[in-house]
């Protein structure tokens, strides 16, 4: 597996906030269906093409990775404990109200000290984000 943080930080940066849009199917074979539903919902299945435009212009890697968005944001979550203090906030969207349980599972377990679950809608689209840290309110006041 890839890294998603380790790595890509030096250990002397600090930021307030992280977000991230994790790709949310499990895979290729599984975006695609999503693509070819998203695509008849709106009227504008192609009967002569032979594959879908993945999810309006997405890359691959950005649509899809194994285990899918709770394997991807779980991930996410055992490397941002092991980098508490370089980021004030994390933050993930979540597509769907069932990945809920197995992420705040996946928090509590990581030792996350506030999680913070945002529900928001756009149009007919439900979706949420989750925000957690690592420091207590004293070490996240500026000074």
């Amino acid at each position: 597996r890839q890294q998603i943080l380790l790595g890509l930080l030096d250990s002397s940066e600090r930021f307030h906030v992280s977000l991230c849009n994790p790709p949310f199917h499990a895979s290729l074979d599984e975006a695609q269906r999503g693509s070819q539903r998203k695509w008849r919902a709106l009227g504008k299945a192609d009967p002569k093409r032979k594959l879908p435009v993945l999810n309006f212009g997405g890359q691959s890697q950005e649509l899809w990775c194994e285990g899918g968005e709770i394997g991807f944001v779980t991930q996410l979550i055992q490397e941002s404990a092991i980098l508490p203090g370089q980021v004030v906030w994390f933050s993930t969207l979540v597509s769907k109200a069932s990945n809920l349980p197995p992420i705040q599972s996946a928090l509590k377990k990581a030792g996350a000290l506030e999680v913070k679950v945002i529900e928001m809608g756009q149009g007919q689209k439900q979706s949420r984000f989750v925000a957690w840290t690592f420091l207590d309110k004293a070490q996240r006041t500026p000074h």
